[in-house]
């Protein structure tokens, strides 16, 4: 699977390389503006050039993806340029895993007030129930794409109209962006329609291809989870579960 990191070169820009496992890495040179709009999934950065506005900066960034120093990595700007995809993958392993389970811990600490939060958002605002459930999975499985169905219902305006069930689509890289479902997102919820009925079930999982798919159900409304991983481990899988159980009750 692709996959981008960004390196500090200096106290105002990033040299972003596009590493492939099937073509040469690409690199450019991009701001501080240019990481909420790139597609970055770690982040290197040199202590020495690290002022407080950067600070600031990581930090919010970090709730996205990794963010570490090259001191943690044994790494310098030069050999960062001459980084092949191989080696790439190696420091990506590494600081993604890390903060995947970081991020595990986290959610473990809090599962109960934030199973409790969600089931006060579910009854009166399902939209950003679902927003919030989206942004929880991916940072928790550290997905490069992960996509998000529900049901939906809008409620009648008049009281000769009857209430509307609408399938909803949440997308999105950085955060939720929901959207309606096209005839092909039609196509794919008519072949997983037979998978639906349990709370968490891992329907479909490719480790070579990092491809995962999970039918849920929450309050009897189906969810189907699509997502692009880089590793789906027992510690996610449990976590997960037990979320949605909770959501359940």
């Amino acid at each position: 699977m692709d996959f981008s990191l960004a390196y500090l070169k200096n106290s105002e820009q990033f040299v972003l390389k596009s590493f492939s496992p099937d073509s040469k890495s690409q690199s450019k040179i991009i701001n501080f503006d240019d990481l909420k709009l790139e597609k970055v999934d770690g982040l290197i950065f040199d202590k020495e050039l690290k002022s407080e506005d950067c600070e600031s900066i990581f930090e919010s960034e970090h709730k996205f993806y990794p963010v570490r120093s090259c001191g943690d990595l044994n790494i310098d700007a030069n050999q960062f340029e001459n980084l092949d995809h191989d080696n790439a993958r190696i420091i990506f392993d590494k600081i993604r895993e890390n903060w995947i389970l970081q991020n595990n811990l986290n959610l473990m600490e809090e599962i109960f007030k934030t199973q409790k939060h969600l089931l006060n958002l579910f009854p009166n605002d399902r939209s950003g129930f679902f927003e919030e459930l989206w942004f929880i999975l991916k940072v928790n499985l550290g997905a490069k794409n992960l996509k998000l169905f529900y049901n939906d219902l809008i409620k009648a305006k008049s009281e000769h109209e009857k209430n509307k069930l609408v399938k909803i689509k949440i997308v999105g890289s950085r955060y939720p962006e929901p959207t309606s479902i096209d005839d092909a997102d039609e196509l794919v919820l008519k072949h997983y329609e037979k998978d639906f009925g349990q709370i968490f079930d891992v329907t479909d999982y490719n480790k070579e291809k990092g491809q995962l798919v999970i039918c849920a159900t929450i309050k009897k409304t189906p969810v189907l989870i699509m997502a692009n991983i880089f590793q789906f481990t027992r510690i996610q899988k449990a976590l997960l579960t037990s979320l949605f159980e909770g959501l359940n009750q």
